[in-house]
């Protein structure tokens, strides 16, 4: 599994790694950080998901494009080639990142991107689309 942390503004973080959980199994393999919940210096946690990379490849997760937390995440990796970051998170990419057998690329990274954002849609009470499995697929 390909190394993660996901940051965000309260327990958003928390909250997908227990999807993450209940779902796979594997939420105690990510790294989270629930950021402003208390008076903690989460830039410490950053550092040491960073450190014990060890230069290898890691994502990192974070809720708002720009928010403090996204900004504090840049300014720890800015010259770390070995990580990517990911902003605008949802549960759909970090599935199809944790579940990756691969290791992950900017490539391979673009194409699961690319493939959750589809997963973002409106869903109606009058979708016909709901009587089937099509929207499944």
């Amino acid at each position: 599994m390909n190394k993660i942390l996901i940051a965000s503004h309260g327990h958003l973080a928390s909250g997908i790694q227990s999807s993450l959980d209940i779902l796979t199994g594997l939420g105690k393999e990510v790294s989270v950080i629930d950021a402003y919940v208390d008076d903690r210096d989460y830039t410490k946690d950053i550092k040491t998901f960073v450190e014990d990379l060890h230069g290898k490849t890691g994502v990192i997760f974070t809720d708002l494009l720009g928010g403090s937390v996204n900004q504090k995440v840049m300014l720890e990796v800015a010259q770390q080639k070995n990580i990517f970051v990911i902003t605008g998170t949802n549960l759909a990419i970090v599935l199809s990142v944790a579940l990756s057998t691969d290791s992950v690329t900017k490539e391979s990274l673009q194409e699961l991107i690319a493939a959750s954002q589809v997963q973002l849609v409106e869903v109606s009470h009058d979708d016909t689309n709901l009587s089937d499995d099509s929207f499944l697929e």
